[in-house]
């Protein structure tokens, strides 16, 4: 619905509905059917997703793109496919020996919710678009997709391919800017997610509490990275480099700000630069680094610098071939070492989004640990080393919604692990069968026994035998 007027939203809402009702409960093969759609989507237009993302991000990796919008989609919809008819199978629940003895049985079976509406954000606007369809689909249900204004060439091929693999009925991209999204993220869905900032989750909230839509929000933060003094420092720093640099840091599980053991810092930071430097040998003329998405941002990450850089800060810009920083001639952030660090820099009070990494020290796990928690909960958290209890430590006290040792951001990787924040950070999990789960309509269903005789002895009129039945129950 290219440049959708907003009173369309209803409309399409209505199609949805309307076939989900008629249509019933879809069997294995017709989900199975469409997520093999979705996937055959992709691959017959993975050179015009390139293209078009190569048109939002200037100068992005095409190999990135086809890496993480395409082949990291269609695995996450292959998985889906392949396990739909186990995963739509009624769960057993277990119910007191001397109830299931009787003849009751209870057990949870999933019915799709109904039509799905899904926001995604300009920095994966394929795969952030397409990936949750997966789960969406695989549980029965229909789905409407507002993707971002941010990414326009991505947007209309995403609403062109939808177009010629789904019906309306099944599938519908609504195009528009922020009064489009406004009014999307207030129709009266079964289910909404919405992947962005906390700022505007707090929004998309309210306008789902008015229909009491159940919502899923996946958000981003601070992701903190701690380095032990054990770790290994060299697979450490090219896993790191890695991780902060895929898509210049413009991913929700970036690694935010960086925690060293003050007895390895210095060599770290200094494997940290040949690692990068290894993996980066240029930047703004290697097709490898990613830019940002445009000046504004550019913009803001050189303000962070600028700020934290007149507070103190010592700055290690990573340029090996020293070439000009400039939005006008190249969008590519070289990637900014941060040094001697405070709470009063603003880099380290809003996620920074980019190629900018803050770093610290410390002596004692705990004071890393205590930073950690006296900030909003974050998406991810980090920690390479080999310290059992130390891992333990981490495991225990920090909460977040993911944690990664020995390596940053390869957990979205993986379809098998449930994806999503806490507080700050976001609201429920997607992703393989939590994504099927929590796209589903979880019905309690209980089979009664037909002997009455037991049943009969809790109804009026009641009986000493009752009374002495509670007793014991309730006795110590």
């Amino acid at each position: 619905m290219a440049g959708s007027d907003s009173s369309k939203l209803y409309e399409v809402l209505k199609i949805q509905r309307d076939s989900y009702r008629q249509d019933g409960l879809p069997d294995p093969k017709t989900r199975m059917e469409r997520l093999h759609r979705l996937s055959n989507m992709l691959i017959d237009n993975q050179d015009k997703i390139v293209d078009a993302e190569r048109r939002d991000f200037k100068e992005k990796s095409p190999t990135l793109i086809r890496l993480a919008e395409i082949m990291g989609t269609v695995s996450a919809i292959r998985y889906t496919e392949s396990k739909v008819e186990e995963w739509m199978q009624p769960v057993p629940l277990e119910l007191s020996s001397e109830y299931e003895s009787l003849g009751a049985r209870a057990q949870i079976v999933h019915q799709p919710k109904g039509v799905v509406g899904v926001v995604a954000p300009w920095n994966g606007p394929i795969i952030l678009s397409c990936m949750p369809l997966a789960g969406i689909i695989g549980a029965g249900n229909r789905a409407m997709i507002k993707p971002s204004e941010l990414a326009p060439h991505s947007a209309a091929l995403l609403e062109t391919m939808i177009k010629s693999s789904f019906d309306e009925s099944e599938v519908a991209v609504i195009q528009g800017g922020i009064e489009v999204a406004q009014e999307f993220t207030g129709l009266p869905f079964d289910h909404l997610l919405y992947t962005g900032s906390s700022r505007v989750a707090k929004l998309v909230m309210a306008a789902a509490a008015e229909n009491l839509v159940p919502v899923t929000l996946e958000l981003g933060g601070k992701c903190p990275v701690i380095i032990g003094a054990d770790a290994n420092v060299m697979l450490a720093a090219e896993r790191l480099a890695y991780g902060k640099l895929i898509h210049a840091g413009q991913v929700c599980v970036s690694p935010d700000y960086l925690f060293i053991h003050e007895a390895i810092a210095e060599d770290f930071v200094k494997s940290l630069t040949q690692a990068v430097v290894r993996q980066f040998p240029s930047v703004c003329d290697n097709t490898d680094y990613s830019p940002m998405l445009n000046s504004a941002h550019f913009a803001r990450l050189q303000a962070l610098v600028s700020d934290a850089e007149r507070k103190g800060a010592e700055v290690v810009c990573i340029n090996p071939r020293n070439q000009p920083i400039d939005p006008e001639s190249s969008l590519k952030f070289p990637l900014h070492l941060l040094l001697n660090v405070s709470d009063d820099m603003n880099v380290m009070q809003e996620e920074i989004f980019g190629p900018i990494l803050p770093i610290m020290t410390y002596g004692r796990l705990s004071e890393a640990i205590d930073y950690i928690n006296s900030k909003p909960n974050p998406l991810s958290a980090y920690y390479f080393g080999s310290d059992l209890e130390e891992r333990n430590s981490i495991c225990g006290e920090v909460t977040t919604g993911s944690i990664v040792f020995d390596d940053v951001l390869c957990q979205i990787f993986h379809e098998q692990i449930p994806f999503g924040g806490i507080g700050n950070s976001g609201m429920g999990r997607y992703r393989g069968r939590e994504g099927f789960t929590t796209f589903s309509n979880q019905v309690s269903v209980l089979l009664q026994t037909d002997k009455d005789e037991v049943l009969k002895g809790l109804r009026p009129p009641y009986t000493a035998e009752l009374q002495a039945f509670i007793d014991q129950q309730i006795s110590c």
